[in-house]
């Protein structure tokens, strides 16, 4: 019983292998197509432990001489290996592996002899061979082949149950721990790799043929499965199907459900030092069938599976065939030495130290190795544009905020997403409504109204008899059109005499003086001098008078009344000969008001006599070649707005001031950048960049591998056919590969040709030809709607057609990204 305690606990630190894994990193019967590196050593050990007679024999029972027997029920089986595994190369491992066993079988009946059965022994030794196809390290995708090479060196006429398939032999005595001849296996293993997309999830796969020599012994295909859940960096979940199954018919039947097949899950440990340490439960299918050991269901067809063995005392006996135990706990312990400093996701984080082992390339990592997202934004920091984006805020493929309505809010924390253009707003994003009239700032063409006042629909108020009061002020409601009011909306009476101005031919009457409909002053005699104040209030008709109304000088102007041509000059204007106000320079305006008075001869000039200035940019119109010019600009010697970089936008607007001469610039002199890459399309010397690839100082990218105009000469095509070469796939798919690592780009195939036969031939073939590759890209996976096929024949050449040469540059594909 001792030993049974001390080997159940050495069971522990044995690494079990169904099928040939050997030091694996991923569970405990699974393969992954993974290998240790170049120099990099994996030691592993471990086992599985049954306390259970039926994983022994079926029912526990064996016969000998006729006779039945058992065994005691809590009999049982430890299968275990001691790995070594040694990577010659990053791709390629080899290693060795030898199974260790012990079975504890007593007769239940107590009688001693040779079926006192305290067994070890070891079994056949793997020499193996791991090969991995040196896919990028950052694919998901992986693909890995291996070959064993077993060697008989197990125990003959020792231990009960076969520990694999192909053991079975029905031509003469089976040995449970050896074929007792040479096996060769080839496996190949396959593992999709999600948590390089940082999804914890990894899939392994693997399936393989073992070619048994041995006489009476059959083929066997080996296979198994496992999906490890990664929720932690330091602890795997993982649930397992492995299972081998006899391809030959021998004198045993085949049957899937009578060779070994299991399901176990479990747990694996990853601990300093690289240390692995995976524990689980191996649950045998044929358990299900029988989960409550139900002696007669495990007993039938025991004929069809009956094992002939004999013992090295020559003693022989048969049971039933037993492929697994029902139930055993199983366990690994695997350590690696070697390159504790490897990085191989180049993050600068050491994969011992490295929490997030598939970190893209490129990518800002913390001290774990994990990528940072310093916004919070979805967009890892080395890939965000943006860096500084507000939380909730919607963006684009790099990191940059959207603003839909360009009101300086976010879309995401804009509440109104539909603001339109100029419209002032909050920090919400929604319109203000300053003077609370009900009418938006941004359609209110009073935004200063006066609470309370009734307004109409742009925000101004209410005027209905349009003389420039508001009706809530206005006294006068009904004020004629065209009368001058007052404050409180009643036509103006300057001089009170009861004339309106606007009716009153003399608005300056003196108060007291009556006047008559036309609000002048009466004057009986007709002289010009009303009656309040003439001193001579009989003068005959047609006669000149004075300011009393008395024939003389009446403007006092010393111009006689008879000669005056202008009678009733202001005093103290200087006039000329004929009694009019002086206008030296002829320009309209009298001396008296005119603020230039050497005004040349046919300048237009305003109402102080000085050289009319619409514009106000010190450039009379005269002039002002440009008379419109927008107030505070700075002007020519022609009025026209200065344009110093002479790119075709003014300076007043220009937000590029000094772009280099002949650069093609925006709408606000800017230069274009038609790619988006940073560089100015003039200094670009790939200007067909896909957005978001690094670039260097020329605007070409950085990794050759993404830049359009290289890899666009790799496309091509069979003569005078659309047919793609069979060399241009592998272009295809490097670009395949770009599009989808930038899932936001879209590309414009383009179709040339020379201006060689028809230009109906060529428009053809040259769409047919974009076709092609637009059609290839679709059926690998890229959507339709980010591809654009384009035939243009020999519209756009790029090099003299007249030449050969030239005609051979002229027949080509272009990739031209594009926008919607």
């Amino acid at each position: 019983m001792k030993k049974s305690i001390v080997l159940s606990l050495l069971a522990v630190g044995l690494a079990f292998a169904q099928s040939g894994l050997m030091a694996g990193s991923d569970g405990l019967h699974q393969q992954n197509a993974y290998t240790l590196g170049q120099w990099n050593l994996a030691i592993g050990v471990g086992g599985d432990l049954a306390l259970d007679s039926w994983s022994l024999s079926r029912g526990g029972a064996y016969t000998s001489n006729g006779k039945t027997h058992w065994l005691n029920e809590w009999d049982g089986s430890l299968s275990g290996r001691v790995n070594l595994g040694l990577g010659l190369f990053d791709f390629l491992d080899v290693g060795a592996s030898l199974p260790l066993y012990y079975e504890h079988a007593n007769d239940k009946s107590g009688v001693a002899g040779w079926y006192e059965m305290w067994t070890t022994s070891r079994g056949d030794l793997d020499l193996w061979l791991k090969a991995r196809i040196p896919f990028d390290d950052d694919r998901v995708f992986g693909l890995a082949a291996m070959f064993d090479f077993y060697i008989p060196t197990g125990e003959t006429s020792a231990g009960m149950r076969p520990r694999h398939a192909w053991y079975l032999n029905d031509q003469g005595v089976t040995h449970p721990f050896t074929a007792d001849a040479f096996a060769v296996a080839g496996t190949l293993v396959m593992t999709l790799d999600f948590s390089k997309v940082n999804v914890p999830f990894r899939w392994n796969g693997h399936a393989g043929f073992v070619y048994a020599t041995g006489e009476g012994e059959a083929n066997t295909f080996v296979y198994g499965t496992g999906i490890n859940w990664l929720p932690l960096s330091w602890l795997d979940a993982f649930v397992e199907y492995s299972g081998e199954f006899r391809v030959e018919k021998t004198g045993y039947p085949r049957d899937p459900l009578e060779d070994p097949m299991l399901i176990t899950p479990g747990l694996r440990f990853h601990l300093p030092w690289n240390i692995d340490f995976a524990i689980g439960l191996d649950v045998a299918v044929r358990a299900l069938r029988n989960f409550r050991y139900d002696y007669q269901k495990e007993m039938k067809n025991v004929d069809d599976y009956t094992v002939r063995y004999i013992d090295e005392n020559g003693h022989r006996a048969t049971y039933g065939y037993v492929p697994t135990p029902l139930y055993a706990g199983t366990a690994a312990l695997t350590m690696r030495f070697g390159d504790n400093k490897k990085d191989s996701d180049d993050d600068g984080v050491i994969d011992s130290k490295d929490s997030c082992s598939s970190t893209p390339s490129g990518a800002v990592v913390d001290s774990v190795g994990c990528p940072l997202d310093g916004d919070k934004d979805g967009v890892l920091d080395g890939f965000d544009k943006c860096p500084g984006t507000p939380e909730g805020a919607t963006i684009d493929s790099v990191g940059c905020p959207f603003d839909s309505d360009n009101d300086g809010v976010y879309d995401g924390i804009d509440k109104c997403a539909n603001t339109k253009p100029g419209a002032s707003v909050g920090i919400n994003g929604c319109e203000g409504d300053f003077d609370g009239d009900g009418v938006e700032d941004s359609f209110d063409r009073c935004p200063n109204t006066r609470a309370g006042a009734p307004v109409d629909s742009a925000g101004c108020p209410l005027d209905n008899d349009k003389d420039g009061v508001a009706d809530d002020l206005d006294k006068c409601a009904d004020t004629p059109s065209g009368f001058t009011v007052d404050s409180t909306g009643c036509p103006l009476d300057a001089d009170k005499d009861g004339v309106p101005d606007v009716l009153d031919k003399c608005p300056n009457t003196p108060a007291g003086v009556p006047v008559d409909t036309l609000g002048c002053a009466a004057d009986a005699d007709k002289d010009g001098v009303a009656d309040a104040i003439d001193k001579c209030p009989g003068t005959k008709p047609g006669a000149q008078v004075n300011a009393e109304g008395c024939e003389g000088d009446f403007d006092g102007d010393g111009i006689p009344d008879a000669v005056d041509q202008c009678p009733n000059t202001k005093a103290g204007v200087p006039v000329d000969t004929t009694g009019c106000p002086s206008d030296a320079d002829k320009d309209g305006v009298f001396d008296v008001n005119d603020k230039c008075p050497n005004t040349p001869a046919g300048t237009t000039v305003d109402n102080t006599g000085c050289a009319a200035d619409f514009d106000k940019d010190g450039i009379s119109d005269d002039q002002d070649k440009c008379p419109n010019t927008k107030p505070g600009g700075k002007v020519d010697a022609n009025g026209c707005p200065l344009d110093e970089d002479k790119d075709g936008v003014p300076d007043g607007i220009d937000q590029c001031a000094g772009t280099q001469s002949g650069a093609p610039v925006d709408s606000v002199g800017c230069p274009l950048d038609s790619d988006r890459d940073g560089v100015a399309d003039y200094q670009d010397k790939c200007p067909n960049t896909i957005e978001g690839v690094k670039i260097d100082k020329k605007g070409c990218p950085v990794n050759k591998k993404e830049d359009l105009e290289r890899l666009k000469k790799g496309i091509q095509f069979k003569t005078g056919s659309s047919k793609l070469t069979k060399a241009s796939y592998k272009t295809l798919n490097q670009i395949i590969k770009l599009l989808q690592k930038y899932e936001s780009a879209k590309l414009e195939i383009q179709g040339h040709t020379d201006n060689t036969g028809s230009d109906v031939a060529n428009k053809r073939i040259s769409q047919e030809r974009a076709d092609a590759v637009a059609n290839y890209f679709t059926q690998k996976g890229i959507s339709a709607d980010r591809i654009r096929a384009m035939g243009y024949g020999s519209e756009m050449p790029i090099a003299d057609n007249k030449t050969k040469s030239g005609r051979s540059k002229n027949r080509r594909v272009e990739l031209v990204p594009f926008q919607d």
